[in-house]
């Protein structure tokens, strides 16, 4: 049957499927779809059924296949209402929105795809916000309704994936308004994506460059973008940095496992036309990259050696530094899976796996070392690349090289104020107490907002320069100033990590330098 004739049959067969009793059973094995159990709770109170939502999936996708793409985004959203947090359902019912809207007589849901999440809970103002703006993806309004929802029911991994596309679109408009990226910035706020709040923030101010306040809040937000993704704002806690950069890792390691699912025939498909284009063309780069992807997302270890094989050849034939780059990316994804397996074991109380995590950590950020030191070669202008060699020497407390490279980095706007910090921690670790407190000094000074939690942070760090530097040196006037410090932090926040003690700690060394000097 044609594409026409198949849509010329949409709405009858649709009405027929929702008529059905809400106890009779589906094609996708579960309730009718006017009655579709929540499944079982997840964390946070969310559904979380994904041998459920997986069944409604099934559905969804041969009825896209179909071309009924106005019934499979209904299914795609059935499966969501089963595991509200899924990205894969998420992703594929936007694929299916896309194309339902490229081909819809009349833009926007219709009453029989509205009518199934009609519901007052979140799970179901979200379901209806995905739908409206899915149904019209140009419509930014619905997208930031979309996003809103998302971040209100808790789906975090959504509302960015939501928030990302929405921000594109707003850019894409033909007349942008300042409203409506300072709209956005305050919902990535809300988000906690403090990278999108810069990004939306700084379109605002492209619009209008009179807005100082802008400007100032924007500075903070660069900081704290910088911060929360290097994880400074958890140093003090037990593990210091070390354990910052480690639980970032761990995130990575997560996140590794939530791509989309392919179908292995449809897997296979690709993979087989990628490998006929690149044998027929081994020395086209778009073709290289089309094969190597195909193999990586394959998923398997065999996949992933052949996708380096030909990238490592396709670098030393083609001169291209990005090939070996890639290359190197595959083996560090190899390298944290073997290392997730460790984590878990010994999470899971395996002895051995305890003994030698440690171990397998240190040697995981060497590899990263020896790729960055590869980037940094290839692109000595790139002075992100020297930020992230500095974070990975501070965390094996490599200072002399941390240091370094965190001299070179503060010299990118993106990252000089969370490259001082690291600098002065840096400094103060290898005993420079003097150019530790002149560093985290200047920083506190350049920082706009001292009182949030990014500024108590660096006046913490500071307070323990400074008494560092004032026990060495028997400098009153460091340790009133340090003191100063302890004060200020324990008027806002008395259980703020140990700073009781510190202040004491502080309080008794005034009293012994002015002893001494009295």
């Amino acid at each position: 049957m044609s594409h026409a004739c198949q849509e010329g049959h949409t709405g009858d067969h649709q009405l027929a499927l929702f008529r059905k009793k809400s106890d009779e059973p589906n094609e996708a094995g579960g309730a009718g779809e006017g009655s579709v159990d929540a499944g079982s709770p997840g964390s946070g109170g969310l559904p979380s059924d994904s041998a459920r939502a997986a069944k409604f999936y099934k559905h969804a996708q041969s009825v896209h296949d179909t071309g009924n793409y106005e019934y499979a985004m209904t299914l795609w959203l059935q499966g969501l209402r089963q595991d509200p947090a899924s990205q894969t359902g998420l992703e594929l019912f936007m694929k299916s929105a896309l194309d339902f809207a490229a081909r819809a007589k009349k833009p926007g849901a219709t009453k029989d795809q509205l009518k199934n999440f009609d519901g007052k809970d979140g799970v179901d103002r979200y379901l209806r916000a995905l739908l409206v703006w899915g149904a019209r993806p140009a419509d930014v309004p619905a997208g930031m309704k979309a996003i809103a929802a998302g971040t209100k029911l808790g789906v975090a991994e959504g509302a960015y994936w939501i928030g990302e596309r929405v921000l594109n679109r707003a850019r894409g408009d033909e007349k942008p308004k300042k409203e409506t990226f300072v709209k956005l910035k305050d919902l990535f706020l809300e988000l906690g994506a403090y990278d999108l709040a810069v990004q939306a923030g700084n379109d605002a101010l492209s619009l209008d460059r009179t807005d100082t306040a802008l400007e100032a809040q924007l500075r903070n937000l660069s900081a704290q973008a910088t911060m929360t993704s290097g994880g400074y704002d958890a140093t003090g806690d037990t593990g210091g940095f070390r354990k910052n950069i480690r639980d970032d890792e761990e995130q990575r390691l997560l996140e590794e496992g939530d791509r989309i699912v392919k179908t292995e025939d449809a897997q296979s498909r690709l993979l087989a036309a990628a490998k006929q284009d690149y044998e027929a063309r081994p020395s086209d780069s778009a073709a290289v990259l089309k094969y190597a992807n195909a193999l990586i997302d394959g998923g398997t270890s065999a996949g992933e050696k052949l996708a380096m094989e030909i990238l490592l050849k396709a670098h030393k034939d083609l001169s291209e530094f990005r090939f070996r780059q890639k290359a190197g990316d595959v083996q560090l994804r190899r390298a944290r899976r073997k290392l997730r397996q460790l984590r878990e074991a010994a999470k899971n109380g395996d002895a051995d796996a305890e003994q030698t995590l440690e171990q397998a950590e240190t040697k995981y950020i060497e590899m990263e070392i020896k790729e960055l030191e590869l980037c940094v070669h290839a692109y000595p202008t790139d002075l992100g690349f020297k930020f992230q060699l500095g974070k990975r020497h501070f965390t094996l407390e490599n200072y002399d090289q941390a240091i370094e490279y965190f001299q070179q980095s503060q010299n990118d706007a993106k990252s000089r104020f969370v490259s001082q910090v690291y600098l002065g921690q840096a400094f103060d670790a290898v005993g420079w107490h003097t150019e530790a407190v002149e560093t985290l000094r200047g920083a506190l000074q350049a920082y706009d907002s001292p009182d949030d939690n990014l500024g108590i942070e660096l006046r913490y760090a500071l307070m323990t320069a400074l008494l560092r530097k004032a026990a060495d040196s028997g400098d009153i006037a460091d340790a009133q100033e340090a003191g100063a410090l302890a004060s200020g932090i324990a008027m806002r926040d008395i259980g703020y990590k140990d700073i009781r003690a510190k202040r004491d700690q502080i309080k008794q060394l005034v009293t012994e330098l002015k002893a001494k000097t009295a």
